[in-house]
């Protein structure tokens, strides 16, 4: 298997599996960036399989389909994989993932959220029979539906097809309405430990710097890694942002204002978290981190208004140079 850790997990799907009591629904829950969906993706894969292996055999036909999408899916070449839909106006919008096999679908925020024509797109694929045995549906990012998202989605949850299994991946239960929640088969998912992040990084062959992996280490996830190449050095350089000289500063911020707002606050994330663990090793005095990081979180809600970003980031990385 892909999937590193959460043993408990995977031995609780397999039993499930092998006794012919998988639920309809399951509800993945924990921090961002430890596996969720790739535990799900290959669940689906076994429940999928013409052979009848609980995380699937890997060389049947419809093993061979599965992965085939799992390595684009985490490759991010997904824009071949996207199913539009044509909405009322006629517009085509975008709905869910789908590769090769016609009975697993991935769905995925478009933009900054889950939307309900994308559930009502997807309540049209679980309603046609599957090719197989079964179907699957996996949603990531569940917390991203809206309300409304949520409701209708709560429709298909209390009656759902039969032979179709629903996984909604979600970083907190909060997020999730309790109705939907209450639909679910919960499976609570725990932080990664620092050798599980360095054996994950090898099977990556994930390039990144030391200070950027000592922070995966101490978050035990891996969700910075869905950053770019070019992104990944940005957040190094952050995790040194004490030694930057004035001038490294300067191109810093100029290459983080190019980023897209996401990004940004992604960056801003990294910056809060090496400061904390800087003041924890102490590094740093706690009462400037704390400012510190009170100013950042300023800058995150900036973010929406339209702050001069570039500006922001200088005043910050100079403020903590002691300029």
């Amino acid at each position: 298997m892909l999937t590193v850790g959460h043993e408990r997990q995977k031995t609780f799907l397999k039993r499930a599996f092998e006794l012919g009591r998988v639920p309809s629904a399951f509800a993945f829950v924990g921090k961002e960036g430890v596996g969720k969906k790739l535990l799900a993706l290959e669940f689906a894969r076994g429940l999928l399989c013409e052979r009848g292996e609980a995380f699937g055999c890997g060389e049947c036909p419809s093993c061979r389909r599965v992965g085939r999408f799992v390595e684009a899916v985490r490759r991010g070449e997904t824009e071949e994989l996207a199913y539009r839909r044509r909405d009322e106006s006629g517009k085509e919008r975008f709905a869910y993932l789908i590769g090769e096999h016609p009975d697993l679908a991935l769905v995925v925020p478009d933009g900054a959220q889950i939307k309900i024509d994308q559930i009502r797109a997807l309540q049209e694929f679980v309603s046609l029979r599957p090719t197989g045995r079964r179907k699957v549906v996996i949603i990531d990012d569940a917390g991203k539906m809206n309300p409304q998202a949520q409701n209708a989605l709560l429709k298909t949850l209390e009656e759902p097809p039969e032979d179709t299994h629903f996984v909604l991946v979600a970083s907190k239960r909060g997020e999730l309405l309790p109705t939907v929640l209450s639909r679910c088969q919960v499976l609570e998912f725990k932080r990664l430990s620092p050798e599980e992040v360095e054996k994950v990084l090898k099977d990556l062959k994930a390039e990144v710097g030391p200070g950027l992996e000592k922070l995966l280490k101490e978050e035990g996830s891996l969700r910075y890694l869905s950053a770019s190449e070019g992104e990944l050095e940005l957040l190094e350089k952050l995790t040194r942002a004490g030694e930057l000289e004035v001038e490294e500063v300067i191109k810093l911020a100029e290459e983080a204002d190019r980023l897209e707002a996401e990004k940004k606050e992604l960056l801003l994330e990294v910056f809060e978290r090496w400061l904390t663990a800087q003041a924890a090793e102490g590094k740093f005095p706690l009462s400037r981190v704390e400012g510190l990081v009170r100013k950042t979180e300023e800058v995150k809600r900036g973010l929406q208004r339209g702050i001069k970003f570039k500006l922001a980031l200088e005043v910050l990385l100079f403020e903590l140079k002691g300029f």
